[in-house]
């Protein structure tokens, strides 16, 4: 048994592993997309996935900012 063999057969047993827990832990049903089990208000839910994607945006920017110099 060679390092070719070992390494397919690792990355084989975590992709399944992953998939399984993506399986697994799914959303089934719209209710489980929202924190604090709906909990939440609509609004402040909206806001803080606002933030999440201003703030994603913002840190590619500064990437491509400083890839560019």
């Amino acid at each position: 048994m060679d390092a070719q063999f070992w390494t397919y057969f690792l990355v084989g047993i975590t992709f399944t592993l992953y998939i399984g827990i993506a399986i697994w832990s799914r959303a089934k049903s719209t209710k489980e997309f929202y924190v604090a089990g709906g909990g939440i208000h609509p609004v402040l839910n909206g806001m803080a996935t606002a933030a999440d994607w201003m703030s994603a945006a913002s840190f590619m920017q500064h990437l491509l900012f400083l890839w560019q110099e």
